[in-house]
């Protein structure tokens, strides 16, 4: 790892951008294991292609009951997403989800208290696998939003990056932008959205909002810096405004590797499409026949008090973002870098795509 030094976090220790190793183990299994494997792996890797496409093709025929009822399209499209999104988990090998939705506790009696995220609410999550995205489709069919930096020559002296805008991203945009650099406004051709913007079509297609402040993967082994938001990046209010909005933390964490299993992360992207990294999760759940082997898991943390209410024209709902990082760190027990931000994955992968050359 002393290869990627650079990109090695001073003053954590931590390096978010390169895959987290399995404990050393003296046992191997044999090779012709993998190879037996393999046409299991495609196997499930051609049905999550085949349950992309259907799911493409349905959402785009059922955009046109838009036209006539956004509330009905959006209930058909929530059902539609956590159907796929659920079945799409199984076969990566998450049997088990955790029993109880985030932002929810039970009472004495278990009865079960929730406090879903609504329509133009917000919710800030860190983000280092497709399976965060999908997770996140299985729940709440939400609106993806990443930051657009203001251009990939973000000060790296001074370890800012600044925000200039938005991208709203569909669920498989999403899984497809899985550990790519952010976009900058030198790559990105049109004009970025504002936060109010994101927020205003969250309300008109009654869906949350989710956002990764980091901007990019990482290995889960800590948060990235998040990029500054600025006024420009927050946008003004339009008349009548958006109303309160609530903000939500998500932490969400993942199980260590083992010689069983990959890490499900991936904070270094395969192309096509991620597919390669989606194979070689889809192997490693098949090794041995015991569900102690099969079953992948993940943990989600949220802070007690759930959600924060701010009206949209207070500076402090830009505040509110700015701390809900920490929350997020605390949450989870994961160091937030001091020095590598997303800005740094650009000069990360064209190094690591040097050495391969």
């Amino acid at each position: 790892m002393e290869k990627f030094s650079t990109w090695r976090d001073p003053s954590t220790g931590l390096a978010p951008f390169v895959y987290p190793l399995p404990p050393l183990s003296t046992f191997q299994l044999p090779r012709i294991t993998w190879i037996l494997l393999l046409p299991l792996a495609l196997f499930r890797t051609l049905a999550l292609i085949l349950l992309a496409l259907l799911f493409f093709i349905v959402k785009s025929l059922v955009w046109v009951v838009s036209i006539f009822s956004v509330k009905f399209h959006s209930v058909i499209q929530f059902y539609w997403t956590s159907l796929i999104a659920r079945i799409s988990l199984y076969i990566l090998g998450f049997i088990q989800l955790p029993r109880d939705p985030p932002f929810s506790h039970r009472t004495s009696s278990q009865k079960l208290i929730s406090n879903t995220p609504r329509p133009g609410d917000l919710l800030v999550s860190n983000w280092s696998s497709y399976v965060d995205i999908l997770y996140l489709g299985y729940l709440y069919n939400p609106i993806f939003i990443l930051p657009v930096l203001k251009d990939e020559d973000n000060d790296v002296k001074t370890n800012e990056a600044i925000i200039e805008g938005f991208e709203i991203k569909t669920l498989l945009e999403m899984i497809a932008r899985s550990g790519h650099p952010p976009t900058t406004t030198k790559s990105k051709t049109t004009k970025p959205k504002t936060l109010m913007d994101c927020i205003l079509e969250s309300k008109r297609s009654n869906q949350p909002l989710i956002v990764f402040p980091e901007g990019t993967t990482s290995n889960n082994r800590a948060l990235l810096k998040p990029a500054k938001l600025t006024e420009k990046s927050l946008g003004k209010q339009v008349r009548g405004g958006v109303g309160k909005v609530r903000v939500f933390c998500l932490a969400i964490k993942h199980e260590t590797p083992t010689v069983f299993k990959n890490s499900i992360t991936i904070p270094i992207p395969t192309t096509p499409l991620n597919l390669p990294h989606i194979i070689q999760a889809n192997v490693i759940p098949t090794i041995l026949p015991f569900p102690i082997f099969l079953n992948r898991s993940i943990i989600v943390k949220f802070p007690k008090n759930n959600f924060i209410e701010f009206n949209s024209d207070s500076s402090q709902l830009r505040e509110s973002l700015d701390s809900s990082f920490d929350s997020i760190s605390q949450i989870s027990k994961l160091k937030i870098t001091n020095q590598i931000n997303s800005t740094h994955k650009i000069g990360f992968l064209n190094y690591a795509r040097s050495r391969k050359s």
